[in-house]
């Protein structure tokens, strides 16, 4: 009996280990996270009364209007968005407030956009939000009474992935607002853009604010190659653009840019054992005793640099035959840059800065732990190496993957990107190896000592031509068999 609580323990205990031991990570439904959405609550610019046809900040509005808080009537006391151009005219037209004139517009219908930064592709996102119908008068055809349809839609697989929401029902000139709205969906790009959309062209758009996102995210791809990083995406705002005009705006000096870590995807990790130095084979039947130096090198990796590699490439044209037939001389192709501390110095500078703060060191100061652009090792070694094996090192390197984005503030501009390289707070797991031979080397072992041949074969003993007891058979005459007797010793005669 006093057994069996220490035995429930650890059970319980090891069940536990094995369990989380065996989820990946992003598999478990409470490792979902907040995923950050820029000026959720639509605060930005104040609009201190009224509404002004402008975007909230960091949104992107197409015939979009951003009202007071005092004209959306949320009950947190929140400005909102109208998905629609306002009213046509000054006043006296659609889209006017029961004691007041509304605000001029095209009334067009609107789309609010904006950009989940930091959410990759894979990952299971929930978005939430408020909605309400216009607390706008004769709206025309537009009866905000009845509620709006309006659509939220992103990026799909196949597409775009779209579901259609009504607001609540009201009475004319009040806002009546419904809180949660969710909208669930696998991210099929990374950082995904999403949309609200009315599709009727009005100066009365149905209202949206206090906007929030959480995601499972998706799976670590600890299967990606530090050769074969993802190519870098960069945005200007928004909208996609070359990563070469965000790499050539952070070269601008040390401090233009900044890298913000992303701890969800960076980790440090030990990688594939590989042989350095040469390989001892030990043929004798005695033990054999070396010293030798081993030296390596492990190398930094980035998507930067990989990037305009490429680019490098896809540049380089085939040579084009002449007037004349003859083949054209290309330019010759410049050599790219290995890594991003050798071509992109004030890039390398802003990733080590990052990757210090974002290591509990926001002052940047001396740190036992910086960011490694390479690493040399030299070891020197006594080796024994016993008869008929083989001695060997193995160096298996550990190194730091980093994920995370460059933003350039002042130009509105972001890079995601990865780099590779040496770990400067895990060391490299270094390994002298002993073991039999392989069947090659048991077989050379066995080999006879490689000498060269002697071209005159009657230096030294007695040679097939210069024993006079043996004498060479001539041919055979035409026409007469013969035979041939082979020359064997007598046999002893038996003894009594």
């Amino acid at each position: 009996m006093p057994r069996r609580p220490l035995t429930y323990c650890l059970s319980a205990l090891l069940g536990s280990s094995l369990v989380l031991g065996a989820l990946p990570g992003g598999a478990l439904a409470e490792d979902a996270v907040d995923a950050p959405i820029e000026n959720p609550d639509l605060a930005r610019p104040h609009v201190p009364s009224g509404a002004q046809s402008t975007a909230p900040d960091g949104w992107d509005g197409q015939n979009t209007q951003l009202f007071s808080a005092a004209l959306a009537a949320h009950p947190a006391r929140l400005q909102a968005a109208s998905l629609s151009g306002g009213a046509l005219g000054n006043g006296g037209g659609l889209g006017q407030l029961g004691n007041g004139p509304g605000t001029s517009g095209n009334g067009a219908a609107g789309t609010l956009s904006t950009r989940l930064w930091r959410v990759q592709k894979g990952s299971k996102v929930t978005v939430t939000w408020d909605d309400s119908p216009s607390p706008l008068t004769n709206c025309g055809t537009d009866d905000p009474t009845k509620g709006q349809q309006y659509r939220v839609s992103v990026t799909g697989e196949q597409g775009e992935d779209t579901q259609d929401f009504t607001t609540d029902t009201t009475t004319s000139g009040t806002a009546k607002w419904h809180e949660g709205r969710s909208y669930s969906f696998t991210a099929a790009e990374n950082n995904p853009k999403i949309s609200w959309a009315y599709r009727k062209a009005s100066g009365c758009g149905p209202l949206v604010t206090h906007f929030r996102a959480t995601q499972d995210p998706a799976p670590v791809p600890y299967d990606l190659k530090k050769a074969r990083l993802p190519m870098p995406q960069a945005y200007q705002g928004r909208t996609p653009i070359e990563a070469r005009l965000v790499a050539q705006d952070c070269l601008a000096g040390p401090r233009t840019c900044h890298f913000e870590k992303d701890d969800r995807y960076s980790y440090r990790y030990y990688d594939r054992p590989r042989m350095v130095g040469q390989a001892y084979v030990n043929c004798t039947r005695n033990p054999i005793t070396d010293q030798r130096p081993v030296n390596w090198e492990e190398l930094p990796y980035d998507n930067i640099t990989q990037y305009f590699a490429q680019k490098d490439g896809e540049t380089q044209k085939p040579q084009q035959p002449g007037p004349q037939g003859l083949q054209q001389q290309a330019a010759p192709q410049q050599p790219h840059q290995t890594d991003v501390r050798q071509g992109f110095q004030n890039i390398a500078t802003q990733i080590a800065a990052g990757f210090t703060r974002a290591d509990g060191n926001p002052l940047e100061m001396a740190t036992n732990n910086p960011l490694l652009y390479g690493r040399k090792e030299q070891r020197n070694l006594s080796v024994t190496v016993q008869p008929g094996e083989v001695s060997w090192i193995e160096v298996q390197a550990s190194r730091e993957r980093l994920a995370g984005a460059l933003i350039h503030d002042s130009k509105n501009e972001r890079m995601d990107v990865f780099a590779d390289v040496p770990s400067g707070s895990l060391g490299d797991r270094f390994y002298q190896r002993t073991g039999p031979m392989s069947k090659v080397e048991l077989a050379r072992c066995a080999d006879a000592r490689d000498n060269a041949r002697t071209p005159d074969n009657t230096i030294g003993a007695p040679t097939l031509r210069a024993a006079a007891h043996l004498v060479p058979a001539g041919a055979a005459p035409r026409g007469i068999r013969t035979r041939s007797v082979p020359l064997t010793a007598a046999a002893a005669p038996a003894r009594d």
